[in-house]
């Protein structure tokens, strides 16, 4: 496929502008010739006939001699006249060109009253009408007694219309001639604000500073629509890349302490460490912190492939009563606080991936522990509505302020590293990004010293994804 040739805006938007203007402009003054020459053709034989319209009151037959009177003009605006017998023989009166003397009567153009053109040998063309004049014979009827032939150089007889002609030819270029001004005025205006915005993002690129905006306050609605969407662009990679620069922080920092923890422990363990019983607490020391960073790193494994939709996703149609169970059983087993989970479930069926879900759903209620008080209890709330199912988890532990509510969801956030050294910041962002996967949502609500609520909703009977 042949590439096209990249040109600017504005020479595009001008050279169609203008295009379009020469094009219409010739359209135009084709016409305008055409029309022109048609009425100055008309205009001229309308001339050459009406010049002798009542010349025949000049001319009278008298004992059947042809008289003329004095009165009688010869010559009107350019147009000769002479006066000819019935048969065509010159009675009184000069031609304009001896070549005409020998142009017969002609009985079809009498009848049609139309004017002749006739090319002599130099070249040139005549208008030539023939006007009959009509007396009165001796039955009392009318015949022909003369002919008063009008005859003129074509391009002598002036025409109102041939000024019109060639008027319309100087508007056609004038026209052509501002049409190049106009559209290198209008192209200009539209281009600029795209320029400007090409340049804006140009910089941006150049010197990698997301925090500029595009700015536009023209009056063309698809140029604004275009500036917000930069803009839009913008926020979206300024904040992408800002979680990218916390992720990776966050990252390093998580990782950089357990091994840190296990390096120091095997230089102690090489150094001081003789008996079994120090070597079996090393051991079990690198161990707790060689199973934290695995943690760490298959989280951020399935968030990563959450996130990449490499994680195959099968639907099935199942009531949470069954799910929530077993998580609450499960959390129980690992979870050495003395939390009481009080269970409040209705049957609540919904299209999920089971596997998943039970993450989720795990990662919800081991958060909620963790932040509860010893001998407290953690409400778990099942229900359904038809159109969707609501998992509903509150504790009554610490609670948190406005802030940490907003970005508790944020991976490696952590609202109180000091209440909970365990945690990661990795599991409320795995449990988003599970219901996100099941067309649904999970929102947080917290006070501090009364505790949090985090609800899950999932869609229900209706409109169910897979």
């Amino acid at each position: 496929m042949r590439r096209m040739t990249n040109v600017y805006i504005r020479d595009y938007i001008a050279g169609c502008f203008i295009g379009i203007t020469v094009i219409t402009a010739v359209l135009m003054m084709v016409f305008i010739t055409y029309s022109s020459n048609a009425a100055i053709k008309y205009d001229r034989k309308s001339q050459i006939r009406s010049v002798s319209k009542y010349d025949n009151l000049y001319i009278s037959e008298n004992d059947g001699k042809i008289e003329v009177s004095d009165d009688f003009s010869y010559e009107e605006n350019g147009i000769v006249k002479v006066v000819l017998d019935k048969e065509g023989n010159l009675l009184s009166g000069e031609y304009i060109n001896d070549e005409l003397e020998t142009l017969k009567l002609d009985p079809k153009t009498r009848a049609e009253k139309t004017v002749r053109e006739v090319k002599c040998d130099n070249n040139k063309v005549y208008y030539v009408y023939d006007r009959y004049v009509y007396g009165t014979d001796l039955g009392g009827g009318s015949q022909t007694i003369a002919v008063i032939r009008s005859m003129a150089e074509k391009k002598q007889i002036s025409s109102v219309y041939r000024t019109l002609k060639y008027a319309s030819y100087i508007c056609g270029v004038g026209i052509i001639l501002l049409s190049i001004l106009l559209s290198s005025v209008f192209a200009r205006h539209i281009v600029e604000p795209i320029k400007q915005i090409c340049d804006t993002a140009e910089k941006i690129g150049i010197n990698q500073d997301l925090s500029k905006r595009i700015s536009y306050d023209g009056r063309f609605k698809e140029i604004q629509i275009l500036a917000d969407a930069n803009n839009r662009m913008l926020d979206s990679l300024e904040e992408m890349f800002e979680q990218q620069k916390q992720f990776t922080s966050d990252v390093t920092h998580e990782l950089r302490t357990p091994v840190a923890v296990i390096l120091a422990q095997c230089e102690y363990t090489k150094k001081h460490i003789h008996d079994q019983e120090e070597f079996d607490e090393a051991i079990d020391l690198i161990e707790r912190q060689v199973r934290k960073t695995n943690s760490i790193i298959m989280r951020l494994l399935q968030l990563s492939r959450l996130d990449q939709e490499r994680i195959p996703i099968e639907f099935e149609y199942v009531d949470l009563r069954d799910i929530v169970e077993e998580v609450c059983e499960n959390e129980k087993l690992k979870e050495p606080k003395n939390v009481e989970l009080r269970l409040h479930m209705e049957k609540a069926e919904a299209n999920i991936d089971v596997g998943l879900m039970m993450i989720a759903i795990s990662n919800i209620v081991n958060n909620a522990i963790k932040y509860s008080e010893e001998n407290t209890a953690v409400d778990i709330t099942l229900f359904s509505t038809g159109d969707t199912v609501e998992l509903v988890v509150q504790d009554y532990g610490c609670g948190m302020n406005e802030n940490d509510v907003k970005h508790i969801f944020d991976r490696f956030y952590r609202a109180d590293k000091a209440r909970n050294s365990e945690g990661f910041g990795l599991g409320l962002s795995l449990a988003t990004k599970i219901v996100e996967l099941h067309s649904g949502r999970i929102l947080a609500t917290s006070k501090e010293k009364e505790g949090s609520i985090f609800r899950i909703i999932l869609p229900g009977s209706m409109g169910l994804p897979g």
